[in-house]
């Protein structure tokens, strides 16, 4: 196993803190760094906890691909049924569980001599029932992994935290809130929150700084610069029009901030508008005559075809994604999900014009720089960890051409604030790397 200095590094942190956390940009070998520190200790039992993709595909093959025969033959993947799962859990031939997120309940109560969290900002939550149950998990070592550490700000460094077993002074979640934040919106009368930092980042980080090991891909890899490109939409008269007459409903200025009474669902319904449909009660869609915005998605997918490059396209709602397949495959461009079984190993070997994915479900863990290097966002993302993830399937060591992220925007709408959003959380994030590179 031929590792870079930088992952030794990796694995003689692990070795030297017993709840650690390694923030390692993406494209570093996180999982490799991890192989090698199970090779030198091998404990006795290991659960590794990740995205349900990742848990399938990822560290099996990791395992394999670096030749570790006694650590991917001790692997076993508990998947499928909760009967086969359980099954999985209790073989002791195969001591070394991989398990989805989503399944982590089954593992409360269990003890194992290494806990791995993969995509540890999973667990950013304090009151998630993944977060609880990976807390009541006993492990003589936890270790947690990210790329984006801070991804939508201070506050969910708690949960990360506590997740690896790692404590603020004795400080409870909510005391600990009091000490470093305040409630923007306190005494609005609003029924939520708006927390922000109210002192240094550093002073948050000060009690878990030295069990946070920080590297960042510009440092280490040799690959092309990223460019970023904002493609400016403008919606036709009667578009905008539908478009201003839902924003003006449950709308209100706090401190230079306009919120609406219930923000996630109204943003939701905004941002499906600029799409051109909106979602009924039933869970139906209900599509306008034309939409500026995806035709003009479907456009530039085109002309990439044309120049015989291939697209990753990544979308936010599921009638988008039927709509934008439909404008495609009616001009002749070869569509695929990554729901399909080998969706993958086709894109890797060029067979893929458009590859349609969601950032939840295929922007942790994927190794897809051998198939394009091309990325749209048809609709962009509030979530930075996401955002992140997403652009880093393609922008990856071993890529050797210039990644291009294309995000379309529509004017004037809720879509530019995201624009904006992602700005901050990004200087936020270098904030952080600041102060706890290695």
């Amino acid at each position: 196993m031929t590792l870079h200095e930088y992952q030794i590094r990796c694995a003689d942190f692990i070795a030297a803190h017993t709840n650690c956390i390694l923030s390692v940009d993406m494209g570093l070998g996180k999982t490799a760094a991890v192989l090698e520190y199970i090779r030198r200790a091998s404990p006795a039992s290991v659960l590794i906890v990740a995205p349900k993709r990742v848990a399938e595909n990822n560290w099996h093959t990791e395992a394999k691909k670096w030749g570790l025969v006694q650590i991917y033959q001790k692997m076993i993947v508990c998947a499928g049924t909760q009967k086969k799962r359980a099954l999985a859990l209790k073989d002791t031939a195969h001591p070394y569980k991989i398990i989805s997120r989503d399944n982590i309940k089954e593992c409360e109560g269990m003890t194992f001599d290494l806990l791995v969290i993969d995509e540890l900002t999973s667990f950013k939550s304090i009151d998630a029932a993944r977060t609880k149950s990976v807390m009541k998990i006993k492990a003589a070592r936890k270790v947690g992994l990210t790329g984006t550490f801070l991804a939508n700000g201070a506050i969910d460094i708690y949960g990360q935290a506590a997740a690896v077993g790692l404590s603020f002074n004795g400080y409870n979640f909510f005391a600990w809130r009091a000490t470093y934040f305040k409630d923007a919106l306190a005494g609005s009368g609003l029924a939520f929150h708006k927390w922000k930092l109210a002192v240094p980042l550093e002073c948050v980080l000060h009690p878990i700084q030295d069990n946070i090991f920080t590297l960042t891909a510009a440092d280490y890899l040799h690959i092309p610069a990223v460019s970023y490109e904002t493609r400016k939409v403008e919606l036709t008269a009667s578009e905008l029009e539908q478009y201003m007459t839902a924003d003006a409903f449950l709308q209100l200025n706090i401190g230079g901030d306009t919120l609406s009474m219930d923000e996630r669902a109204k943003f939701t319904k905004l941002q499906t508008l600029c799409n051109g449909f909106v979602y009924t009660g039933d869970g139906g869609a209900i599509r306008s005559e034309y939409c500026t915005k995806l035709q003009a998605v479907a456009d530039f997918v085109l002309d990439c075809k044309d120049a015989g490059e291939p697209v990753l396209l990544f979308y936010a709602y599921r009638e988008e994604e039927l709509w934008l397949h439909e404008l495609l495959t009616a001009r002749g461009v070869k569509c695929e999900s990554v729901q399909r079984s080998g969706f993958l190993d086709r894109w890797n070997a060029g067979q893929t014009e458009c590859l349609f994915a969601h950032p939840a479900s295929a922007g942790h863990g994927l190794n897809m720089q051998a198939g394009g290097r091309i990325i749209v966002w048809s609709s962009v993302t509030w979530n930075y960890e996401l955002w992140a993830q997403g652009n880093a399937r393609l922008a990856r060591q071993g890529q050797t051409r210039q990644v291009r992220v294309v995000s379309f925007v529509t004017c004037g709408t809720c879509e530019d604030r995201i624009v904006s959003a992602l700005a901050k959380k990004d200087k936020e994030q270098n904030q952080f790397l600041t102060l706890t590179k290695q």
